[in-house]
């Protein structure tokens, strides 16, 4: 996580110019439901998510990205979704986009609705997005059932996000969203040349994404 934490950190200046995906589906996600009372930002990055809400606080494992969402919302903590440093059951509504898919998700789901009283919202990249480069992503089912376990799922559905840049910009995509890291290379680190392999293969990158609603028990 320490060198995930670093990318991301690296990146806080770059993100927003290039995160294209990412913002429509944090767009998205807001969409879902109203979000009212006071909202946890879990892994919030520059904030994408926390526009127009106005009790709100971040969470990030990334310095840079902290440090810049102070700025524009003013409450941030730095911690790591493994292990919220909140008690149970204190915020109304947990919102999460593009982050939980670098966490063991058996881990970071319970811990989100652990926090949350109302409702959880998360979008995250599954199995299914660029599967040329052989990033682990999460498997829907699985999500699906560690939710069930403990929450009412309201929403789940799946759509595919186009990333609107091919080739070395699609590289550049990666680079300056924190994103090139794949924890199945030693050190998370793919060299030059197979990374210019993999992008060639290319031609119509997209994510995944699940979306969910769902409401924690009592």
């Amino acid at each position: 996580m320490k060198v995930l934490s670093l990318r991301f950190s690296r990146a806080y200046r770059s993100y927003e110019e290039w995160a294209v995906p990412q913002r429509y589906t944090a767009e998205k996600l807001r969409s879902l439901e109203k979000v009212q009372g006071l909202v946890l930002d879990l892994g919030c990055g520059t904030g994408l998510l926390s526009h127009g809400l106005e009790k709100v606080v971040g969470l990030d494992i990334a310095m840079g990205m902290a440090k810049y969402y102070k700025k524009k919302f003013g409450k941030v903590v730095l911690g790591d979704a493994h292990s919220i440093p909140f008690k149970d059951k204190s915020f109304d509504f947990v919102l999460s986009s593009f982050a939980l898919h670098w966490t063991d998700i058996e881990v970071s789901l319970p811990e989100a609705i652990r926090v949350c009283r109302g409702k959880f919202l998360c979008a995250m990249p599954v199995e299914g997005s660029l599967s040329q480069l052989g990033f682990p992503f999460p498997k829907v089912e699985q999500i699906r059932s560690i939710l069930q376990r403990m929450a009412y799922v309201r929403k789940f559905f799946l759509e595919d996000v186009p990333i609107p840049f091919l080739g070395w910009d699609l590289l550049r995509f990666f680079h300056y969203t924190g994103s090139s890291y794949n924890p199945l290379f030693k050190g998370g680190i793919i060299s030059k040349e197979r990374v210019k392999s993999m992008i060639n293969t290319i031609d119509k990158p997209f994510f995944r994404i699940l979306f969910f609603s769902c409401e924690v028990r009592e």
